[in-house]
């Protein structure tokens, strides 16, 4: 287990709590279900998959989010301190444009220049020049990953980052966990090659090159499937 998959394990187990008004019911929400699943699970489930709705001939395509976040980013020092500022916060009371942030952890991130001289515990080289460029929700627009994420695009001393938090709950507007600082690549990116969200073209296209070998049935889930052929014969059926 990778720090980066243990980081990442811990945030979909993390107990977001119940909202008075949410719809999770008695263990609908998405941490009760993701602590019902161990790490292996998690880490055996496919990176995507593709249900096909045999009546009316309509794929969906779904992305792990453990995969997902998975693949590509990173955890330096910056990282682990921040990240442990985290943990023992329990507040979100932080003034900057990323939610589910600590005061205590940005302050530790954001130090200004005068933090560094003042305090005896620090010094020049702790200064971090950080600037947050734009949060998002993946609620907000299309996503195919099996859980919502929220975050914030951060530069660091020139180097891009990511405040990452992933909704646990029932309802988008709640039950988000902590936010935690992941390092990216140079291009900035999630993950190099799983794409978050494939629109119709991209589909139908995968599903002519029988890019994909096996379609879930829509209704009966893995105990039923479909090959590329047998899709491709249905939806022509219905057209």
């Amino acid at each position: 287990m990778s720090n980066v998959e243990k980081l990442v394990y811990g945030m979909l187990i993390e107990n977001t709590g119940k909202a008075m008004c949410d719809s999770g019911g008695t263990d609908g929400r998405m941490w009760q279900r993701n602590q019902k699943k161990t790490f292996e699970d998690f880490r055996n489930e496919d990176e995507e998959v593709y249900e096909f709705d045999y009546k009316d001939g309509d794929i969906t395509r779904t992305v792990s989010i453990f995969h997902f976040l998975t693949n590509n980013l990173e955890l330096d020092d910056i990282c682990d301190e921040f990240n442990a500022n985290q943990n023992e916060s329990n507040d979100w009371d932080a003034d900057c444009d990323a939610y589910g942030v600590s005061e205590n952890a940005w302050k530790h991130l954001n130090q200004e220049p005068s933090d560094a001289y003042d305090d005896e515990a620090l010094n020049v080289e702790t200064y971090r020049d950080v600037e947050i460029q734009r949060s998002w929700n993946t609620y907000n627009g299309d996503s195919d990953l099996s859980q919502i994420l929220q975050g914030a695009n951060v530069e660091i001393n020139g180097d891009p980052y990511m405040i990452i938090q992933i909704h646990n709950g029932a309802d988008a507007r709640g039950g988000y966990t902590d936010a935690k600082l992941f390092k990216c690549d140079e291009e900035g990116m999630i993950h190099e090659y799983l794409s978050e969200y494939k629109d119709t073209y991209e589909i139908e296209e995968d599903l002519e090159e029988e890019y994909v070998d096996t379609y879930l049935d829509y209704a009966e889930g893995s105990s039923k499937t479909y090959t590329a052929k047998e899709v491709k014969k249905r939806i022509a059926e219905l057209s």
